[in-house]
């Protein structure tokens, strides 16, 4: 998977595509969350997210990781401008299935629109190294695109999640082509979902997940 094609319009596809949903999923459950102290993000491409975390808990120390050089320096650019140079702030350019993490570390775990970019089995090895670097009072925070239950709306999200697919599979060689909900692997990683929130007719979800083991 490469995003670097995609890195520089990506703001303007969201908001074209979407408006400000993507955003609000991202930022659901930042005001009642408790401040962390170390931050795993994933997958943050051009880093808004990452700007409003670093923003709402000044005094935690951040790693984010992408596979996409030019949205991790879409992201630094980002990150500078707002804060200037903030030490606490990690920037790695590595795949997510290769790359080393340490061990009980994070006590929060972000993966907003990410884990849908990877087939079932990648998810079944991806999920668990996720969680070994995660603190034992972790909190993870996903939002993702979802199948709506019924009706029309459940024909609407399929077509969508068709077109979406076709298109970051062609532009970015993406591994999955389709959706595989996480909830399971989580689950037997050690996590119970806290809340979830739905947006956009069932198309979106914003998840807060915590570990059992807390």
């Amino acid at each position: 998977m490469n995003f670097d094609r995609i890195a520089p319009f990506y703001r303007i596809m969201e908001s074209v595509t979407a408006g400000g949903k993507l955003q609000e999923c991202r930022l659901s459950f930042l005001q009642e969350l408790p401040t962390p102290h170390k931050v795993l993000i994933l997958g943050d491409g051009n880093g808004r997210c990452l700007a409003e975390l670093v923003r709402r808990f000044p005094n935690a120390d951040f790693t984010s990781v992408d596979s996409s050089q030019k949205m991790l320096k879409l992201s630094q650019k980002r990150l500078w401008k707002l804060f200037g140079d903030a030490p606490q702030i990690q920037f790695l350019h590595a795949d997510a299935r290769e790359v080393q993490l340490p061990e009980r570390t994070f006590d929060l775990i972000v993966t907003h629109f990410f884990l849908d970019c990877f087939k079932a089995d990648e998810l079944e090895a991806l999920i668990p190294k996720i969680a070994d670097a995660a603190a034992p009072n972790a909190n993870w925070l996903l939002a993702d695109f979802r199948v709506a239950a019924k009706g029309t709306a459940k024909v609407r999200s399929q077509i969508i999640l068709k077109m979406l697919y076709g298109f970051f599979r062609t532009v970015t060689n993406l591994s999955a082509d389709r959706l595989t909900p996480p909830d399971g692997i989580l689950r037997r990683a050690g996590y119970s979902i806290k809340e979830r929130r739905i947006f956009e007719a069932g198309l979106l979800h914003s998840d807060w997940w915590t570990a059992t083991h807390q």
